[in-house]
């Protein structure tokens, strides 16, 4: 069965619940769900920490185990077409669900042989460098029988955005100089920040066309309060008023034309935990206003972004002041 096959067959039993870990829009959820159970490329479209890479390993997390061969290639035993295979008998692994997920992170120095792979020198000596056994396979490769997770796809230079054309469009890799084709059993879930402006390069349009693209939302207010309660640790007491708090203060800075980053979800997390640690460092059981001003401080300096042309552009440290002192005189 390959792996568009286990991919539908484990929506039609599992339904949305596949993506419950992923806390957020029921309707974001189909959306992704029927990109997947058409067989298609996906490309989830957000600013940072809104859970991107969460639902992509969801999806993997769904998936059943496999049988497969030792080698990079995660042969199928019933059909072991890999130049390592064809160098003898390999035995037999277990790949879980989890393990069915190859992360390539997206960078301008990311290279064609990061991608398909390369001559290693050490079998080279041993068979010789025109044999394909001297091959060493790339991640595109070792993503066969795996979901393939590309992690800002438009950080890749557009050499590399081509290269995986091929897999896109035949769902095969021409491997190195040997002209041999090896297909690959895989679907790509890539990744990419709309407000990101920095390294980055244009997606080719015909890379474009070849992805379904899916935007990924801020949470609302009550699913920002339940991803505080699911995923933050819990050391101290963190009152339902404090936690409200953090919320609606990250919630406000998405809204604030000042800034050119606000705080994602996982800043508030972070809120979250650091303020129960300056409690702690208070030897009290429970966070109060002062350690909730002082994880702000701390968190937030090295997250927003004053926008360039705001009134608080370089003077990070006085917008957040300003917004301390904004939740204080409000209660």
């Amino acid at each position: 069965m390959d792996l568009i096959t286990e991919i539908r067959d484990v929506i039609i039993r599992k339904g949305i619940s596949i993506l419950d870990p992923w806390i957020g829009s029921e309707e974001t959820k189909k959306e992704i769900l029927a990109v997947l159970l058409a067989g298609r490329s996906l490309i989830l479209e957000g600013p940072p920490g809104v859970g991107k890479t969460l639902l992509a390993k969801s999806v993997a997390r769904s998936l059943p185990d496999i049988l497969a061969n030792d080698c990079s290639f995660n042969c199928d035993p019933s059909s072991s077409l890999c130049p390592q295979c064809q160098t003898g008998k390999r035995q037999l692994i277990t790949i879980n669900g989890e393990n069915r997920f190859m992360r390539i992170q997206g960078s301008p120095e990311l290279t064609a042989e990061d991608l398909v792979g390369d001559i290693d020198p050490v079998l080279a000596m041993r068979y010789g460098a025109f044999d394909s056994r001297a091959f060493s396979p790339g991640k595109i490769v070792k993503a066969n029988r795996k979901i393939l997770f590309l992690d800002e796809i438009n950080r890749l230079s557009e050499k590399i955005q081509n290269t995986l054309l091929q897999v896109l469009q035949e769902r095969e890799l021409t491997i190195g100089n040997y002209d041999i084709n090896f297909s690959i059993d895989t679907i790509l879930i890539s990744t990419m920040n709309s407000n990101d402006i920095a390294g980055i390069e244009n997606l080719s349009e015909a890379l474009k066309d070849r992805l379904e693209r899916v935007l990924i939302p801020y949470p609302s207010e009550s699913e920002e309060l339940s991803i505080l309660d699911t995923y933050g640790k819990k050391i101290i007491v963190v009152p339902q008023e404090i936690k409200e708090k953090i919320v609606q203060i990250c919630q406000n800075t998405r809204k604030d034309k000042e800034l050119e980053f606000p705080a994602s979800p996982r800043s508030a997390i972070a809120v979250y935990e650091l303020s129960q640690s300056f409690a702690r460092l208070r030897n009290d059981k429970e966070v109060n206003i002062e350690d909730l001003s002082a994880a702000i401080r701390l968190a937030f300096m090295g997250r927003l972004s004053p926008d360039l042309e705001g009134s608080f552009f370089n003077k990070t440290e006085e917008y957040i002041k300003s917004l301390i002192d904004m939740f204080k005189s409000n209660g």
